[in-house]
């Protein structure tokens, strides 16, 4: 049997829901009905995280490239992607960002950078809001 983590997440979140809310009073029905609404976020971001971090790796290694240009450095080494573990994309995305950062205050310090620093905002304003999680009305 292949696990289909998605498809489990959201079967467990419909029992919770129709199986033991209903048999729960006050805070204790408040608690299951939110852990089967963190279980239908959970199957959404299980269902795309892999995605979504190769793509704003992807966008995050074309900035830097950019921002070294500007800086005069030399560009970034090949993006790595074969690894599609969430873990190593993540890894991947945490040296992406931390040296979007460290380019980013030195683009800050020199003219000329106003663009550039648009672009950079723009692009982390666009990784965080595909992040955001559809349903979190808690």
């Amino acid at each position: 049997m292949k696990p289909a983590v998605p498809a489990a997440t959201r079967f467990l979140a419909g029992m919770l829901r129709t199986d033991v809310v209903p048999h729960l009073t006050d805070f204790r029905a408040g608690n299951a009905a939110m852990t089967a609404a963190m279980l239908d976020m959970l199957a959404d971001e299980w269902d795309v995280a892999a995605s979504r971090l190769h793509s704003e790796n992807a966008a995050l290694h074309a900035l830097l490239g950019k921002c070294a240009a500007f800086l005069g450095e030399a560009g970034p080494a090949p993006l790595e992607q074969s690894d599609l573990r969430v873990s190593a994309l993540t890894a991947t995305n945490e040296v992406l960002r931390a040296r979007i950062i460290d380019l980013h205050a030195a683009i800050e310090e020199n003219e000329g950078g106003a663009a550039l620093e648009d672009e950079i905002w723009a692009v982390l304003r666009d990784t965080m809001e595909t992040r955001r999680v559809a349903s979190a009305n808690f």
